[in-house]
């Protein structure tokens, strides 16, 4: 009977070894297929560090100066609007 058990017990030392090896072969796996995610998307969105991203729309109104190039009124989001140079709030 001792001698089942022993057995028994070198059977589960196996197999927990056999898991142990297993999950250390994924976890390696995760990791790399981890940073192939990452290098993947640092080629997919290319940003130099400390610049933000340059998606601004050129003013169709004017070439940047004279007085169509001036903001005329700003929205808070409150509601609040701001308009002209003088900073004249319009309840809304």
């Amino acid at each position: 009977m001792l001698e089942r058990v022993l057995q028994n017990q070198e059977r589960s030392d196996t197999s927990i070894r056999n898991i142990t090896e297993l999950v250390g072969s994924h976890t390696a796996s995760i990791q790399k297929l981890e940073m192939q995610m990452r290098n993947l998307s640092r080629e997919q969105n290319p940003k130099k560090k400390g610049t933000l991203p340059s998606d601004t729309i050129a003013n169709p109104k004017g070439s940047g100066s004279g007085p169509t190039s001036q903001i005329m009124a700003i929205t808070t989001r409150s509601g609040k609007v701001l308009q002209g140079e003088s900073e004249q709030v319009v309840e809304v």
